[in-house]
């Protein structure tokens, strides 16, 4: 996918907007915003996009009845427009999801649109009809987009309460050799910029469950992400791979505007990693 601005940029600049303008999109977005949409020839680190596609939902177009069934139950106002996406179901499916909803958010960032990462504060069965979703397909996530307004005091409330503009710091994140010694972001070059885009990345809660480390002396990062043992935290393990999935995406295309080459492998490390903790994917810089 083509940008317009520097990536980096896109994501210091992309913000969840759950408060929209209620005009529909006007052509000229529409036209690009379906370019933006038609992801059958991108290559994710998972090999292959999985039969992902996505569509752009009108709801204007919908009969009254089912505009009162959206299911945002209050968490978006204003909205006209959704993006849904199916997926096939296979082994990465969520992660690749992720990574590639969360590209078309940048995109959609990049026309100055605003967007919010939905993954359960909608009506499922009725944007699964609304995208035909098929017997070996998933609908994991779907975002409002539109032209943004001022944040109402419910969306202000909202934010304050999930601490939406707070992220968690370097040490509890990213991670040199084994669990226990903290990146020196100070030593790695570039790739402490990468990471920081990670590290900026949104996620379910903002729980942040994504956690990297870094080889000895070698730039090879291997991705984990966290499932909550406790009960409160155990209702987001069901979007963490779609979390980790937005992580890379934010390495992946951060790493290639900055012109550094490299590949992804499944090469799961020997050292003892947390219970909670799962071994997701590697990349290795060349």
């Amino acid at each position: 996918m083509q940008f317009s601005k520097s990536v980096i940029e896109l994501i210091n600049e992309r913000t969840s907007r759950r408060t929209f303008d209620k005009k529909i999109l006007e052509n000229e977005s529409k036209e690009d915003l379906i370019k933006i949409l038609d992801v059958k020839n991108i290559e994710t680190p998972f090999k292959s996009t999985s039969g992902a596609r996505f569509l752009l939902i009108s709801t204007p177009e919908f009969d009254p009845d089912e505009r009162r069934k959206i299911g945002t139950y209050g968490m978006i106002k204003g909205a006209q427009e959704f993006i849904a996406g199916a997926i096939e179901k296979s082994e990465y499916n969520l992660e690749t999801y992720g990574y590639l909803l969360e590209m078309i958010i940048l995109g959609a960032t990049d026309l100055d649109l605003g967007t919010c990462w939905l993954g359960g504060t909608f009506n499922r069965s009725l944007f699964s009809d609304k995208i035909q979703l098929k017997p070996n397909e998933i609908l994991p996530a779907i975002t409002p987009i539109g032209y943004k307004a001022d944040r109402t005091m419910k969306e202000k409330a909202i934010r304050k309460f999930v601490k939406a503009n707070s992220r968690m710091p370097w040490d509890k994140l990213f991670y040199t050799g084994n669990f226990s010694t903290p990146c020196d972001q100070n030593n790695i070059g570039n790739y402490s910029t990468i990471l920081e885009m990670v590290r900026l990345g949104p996620s379910a809660g903002n729980k942040q469950p994504w956690r990297v480390v870094r080889e000895q002396d070698r730039n090879i990062f291997h991705f984990y992400v966290k499932f909550s043992q406790d009960l409160k935290g155990k209702v987001y393990n069901q979007f963490v791979r779609l979390d980790i999935g937005i992580a890379i995406c934010h390495f992946d295309l951060s790493a290639k505007e900055l012109g550094i080459k490299g590949k992804w492998d499944f090469i799961e490390p020997k050292f003892e990693s947390p219970k909670e903790l799962k071994y997701i994917i590697s990349w290795i810089d060349q």
